[in-house]
């Protein structure tokens, strides 16, 4: 179980003098990092890890080789991200190419903006679709009823 006590976030702005203390303590032996500064780097953070693993009884390279283990985790994480997405535009790319080629009959769907009502007029005038837009849809439709002959 890991113990925090609670954090007053106001105090980040103006605690970057006092000091950062780490602190592990294991078969009765306590071990501490003291930081002079509270505004560390990660590269600060580790270190003060690294010496606390140390002082707890762990050898150094058990400390590494836990770190390439992690790492080479992380890297097998991130790459199946991208093989997913990658995988993911791949399916997308031939969805929309087998809908680009599709032998279905376009001609037949219903392209009108009126939510599948029968009549134009049934609906209110500012949702009515523009003559252009009907005209689109008519020269459409004629498209391709020509490209099946």
């Amino acid at each position: 179980m890991i113990k925090t006590n609670n954090m007053d976030y106001t105090k980040f702005n103006t605690a970057f003098n006092k000091p950062a203390i780490f602190t592990a303590q294991t078969y009765g032996t306590k071990t501490t990092v003291e930081i002079d500064h509270s505004d560390l780097s990660l590269d600060e953070v580790m270190d003060a890890f690294q010496t606390l693993i140390d002082g707890m009884g762990y050898h150094s390279d058990g400390f590494k080789q836990w770190i390439i283990e992690r790492a080479a985790e992380y890297q097998e994480e991130e790459n199946e991200k991208w093989n997913d997405a990658i995988a993911s535009m791949e399916q997308d790319e031939q969805r929309y190419e087998n809908l680009r080629h599709s032998t279905d009959d376009v001609s037949e769907w219903d392209s009108t903006l009126n939510d599948g009502l029968e009549d134009d007029e049934e609906l209110p005038e500012w949702m009515q679709p523009n003559e252009k837009l009907k005209n689109a849809v008519e020269e459409f439709r004629k498209e391709v009823k020509k490209k099946k002959k």
